[in-house]
């Protein structure tokens, strides 16, 4: 009798284990899934530029459809402020914002950035539209997809000159532990390639940041690296 019992305890012991397992499982998060951003989620990147280093800081301000698209609207700040030169007259770039499609969530909708010089502002923006509108995610090893941009810039509200068409690519290539300043994360690397600069780049991207970690281009020199973040 006392052997009939241990058994049927082994058992309930091991069906129990199952069911806690399965529920564990359950209750875990699929990964490689679309991020859901909030407000006040921010991220802090060391980035590389024309031999310059900067601080970015990008934050989710806010939501707001452009053009038939639910973005988020996130805010970016450079340490320091960064500056360009055009025939001859010095610009400093005041504000920066960028509406990323809520969907897709790789793809951007809207650029706009604000310039000063001799006292007077000026509002430039880059309105993106995509075909298809598809998106990366879920995640996938061996997932790839194409599509066609197109890149409009607009001045004081004026478009300035003609629309500009490229082909963007985006492949899931791994999976792979990466260590930055912000520390240790699973990420999926991912390459990404637009046909407009003929550039290559090599993104690693985070479930639990939101976002990618870290990327490099085709000869492995830093672009960005995540140095702090906070996401609800």
């Amino acid at each position: 009798m006392k052997k009939v019992l241990g058994v049927i305890l082994a058992l309930f012991l091991i069906v129990t284990a199952s069911l806690v397992f399965s529920a564990c499982q359950e209750d875990k998060e699929p990964e490689g899934q679309l991020p859901v951003l909030q407000v006040g989620d921010q991220w802090v990147w060391q980035y590389e530029m024309e031999g310059k280093s900067y601080t970015l800081t990008e934050e989710v301000i806010g939501e707001e459809n452009v053009e038939g698209r639910d973005c988020y609207v996130i805010e970016m700040a450079f340490d320091p402020v960064m500056t360009s030169t055009h025939e001859g007259v010095v610009y400093t770039t005041v504000g920066m914002r960028y509406w990323s499609d809520k969907a897709t969530g790789l793809l951007g909708v809207k650029h706009e950035y604000t310039t000063a010089t001799n006292e007077l502002t000026y509002t430039s923006c880059m309105m993106y539209s995509y075909n298809p509108w598809t998106s990366l995610f879920p995640l996938k090893v061996d997932k790839e997809v194409e599509l066609e941009k197109t890149a409009t810039n607009y001045f004081e509200n004026e478009q300035y000159g003609e629309p500009e068409v490229a082909t963007e690519r985006y492949a899931v290539v791994g999976r792979e532990d990466i260590t930055v300043a912000a520390g240790t994360f699973s990420c999926w690397e991912i390459t990404y390639y637009d046909s407009s600069s003929g550039v290559t780049q090599i993104m690693w991207w985070s479930d639990e940041v939101k976002t990618m970690i870290k990327s490099v281009d085709q000869d492995g020199n830093i672009i960005m690296e995540l140095q702090s973040y906070s996401v609800s």
